[in-house]
């Protein structure tokens, strides 16, 4: 709920925006041209411009649309395979028995710790990965590499938490570069100057209340669909910022009880 409002507010500042630029290429076209009578086709000429031009735009913000969706739905997928990943290599250490245990379960505790508190916010503010949560990555993945497996069963737990171990840094760095990726003005310029180019043929149509009811219209949903896009262009801030869910669940299950401070609670109630 936090995020709640200034989404909201965010929204209404993209269909402000949009509104404005439609009314303001409608009054400057109706000012700087002539109209023209109903008789000698400027109606026409400006409809046939209006149709190709929404053509193009609708194409344009169609297939950025469909791509920032797609990857938004990516990343989420990421962040879920990652925390089955982190979770695969948790019991597989518990499960390989010895003295790897504890330093590979607290140091997975760890990492999804800093990964929550930390990294979260780092990706929102376009600063990257945390370096910490490399750092704690590769020490575990460190103990997994020193493993002398003893037994089949070893030899396989040790070969599958390697595997997964590796999964791990790639999901990271999927992350990374989803966070910092961004079309800017490859896509803003085309989208806001199509809007206003689709706006001037409209200038043909006097100022009527219903005329300026359908280029409400108009403008408020080009700015709707323009928000979204620029929600989903960073999954990890505002408006469209997805929360570690996945990693916040792994924290309140087995993996939260191996972080250093809940092991000296339960030492202390003991």
């Amino acid at each position: 709920m936090s995020g709640l409002v200034p989404s909201i507010l965010t929204g209404l500042a993209f269909i402000s925006g949009a509104l404005a630029i439609v009314f303001g290429s409608y009054f400057l076209a109706r000012k700087m041209l002539n109209p023209g009578l109903e008789g000698d086709r400027t109606h026409d000429a400006a409809a046939t411009v209006a149709v190709r031009i929404a053509a193009l735009h609708g194409l344009i913000l169609a297939l950025v649309y469909a791509q920032e969706l797609d990857d938004y739905k990516g990343i989420r997928n990421n962040l879920m395979e990652e925390a089955v990943a982190i979770a695969d290599v948790y019991n597989d250490a518990g499960r390989y028995g010895g003295a790897v245990v504890v330093p590979v379960q607290h140091g997975l505790a760890n990492y999804v710790a800093t990964v929550v508190g930390e990294e979260w916010e780092m990706l929102g503010d376009h600063l990257g990965l945390s370096p910490k949560a490399w750092i704690q990555w590769n020490d575990v993945y460190d103990r997994l590499l020193d493993l002398t497996p003893e037994t089949d069963r070893q030899r396989y737990l040790s070969n599958r938490m390697r595997d997964r171990a590796t999964a791990i840094a790639r999901y990271r760095q999927i992350r990374e570069e989803t966070a910092a990726g961004g079309f800017g003005g490859m896509f803003w310029a085309p989208a806001l100057i199509g809007l206003c180019l689709l706006s001037i043929p409209f200038y043909v149509y006097r100022p009527t209340r219903t005329h300026m009811f359908l280029l409400s219209i108009f403008g408020a949903y080009s700015g709707v669909v323009l928000f979204f896009i620029f929600a989903f262009s960073n999954p990890f801030e505002q408006p469209g910022r997805l929360e570690p869910v996945a990693f916040e669940n792994l924290l309140r299950g087995d993996i939260g009880k191996s972080l250093p401070s809940a092991a000296s609670s339960g030492e202390l109630s003991q």
